[in-house]
């Protein structure tokens, strides 16, 4: 649930970046009929692993190839403040890499509902507070089932 929630975050910050990419786009309405934009998009669609991998790849393609060379031609066009703006847009494709890697690290070795140290887990749905190496695989409160839980952390 938490990973699925992470996808859904990070897609909703893409629209936005795509809406961004769309006003700046505007700068150019008088002088072009269209923009033409060649990317690859991934096809794959598989279990936690596969999907985390292939997010990986395409945030770590956005953040070092793609944005960097929108960013460059707009500077080297004139065009400082959308330069600025991707690479404000940059920022957050690299933030969407290091959380992939990191639950990558923690999915791929069976580590993210099973902990070396115990630690305290928090049911998504209620708000139950258990503490131990894994989850129940139930919460004991509301029921839901051991993928609802995650470590909790409250960090503001």
């Amino acid at each position: 649930e938490q990973i699925s929630e992470i996808f859904e975050i990070t897609a909703m910050n893409e629209k936005e970046h795509a809406e961004t990419f769309f006003e700046l786009a505007q700068t150019f309405k008088g002088d072009l009929q269209e923009i033409k934009v060649e990317v690859p998009a991934p096809l794959v669609l598989g279990d936690v692993v596969e999907n985390l991998k292939s997010a990986i790849a395409g945030e770590h393609y956005e953040n070092s190839e793609l944005y960097p060379e929108f960013a460059r031609v707009a500077r080297e066009e004139g065009y400082s403040e959308i330069a600025r703006r991707i690479e404000a847009i940059i920022g957050a494709e690299k933030h969407h890499e290091e959380r992939y890697r990191k639950l990558l690290s923690l999915v791929e070795p069976g580590k993210f509902f099973k902990r070396d140290e115990p630690i305290f887990w928090v049911c998504r749905k209620c708000g139950y507070v258990h503490y131990g190496r894994e989850p129940p695989e139930k919460c004991p409160s509301c029921h839901h089932e051991a993928a609802y839980f995650q470590k909790k952390c409250e960090e503001y």
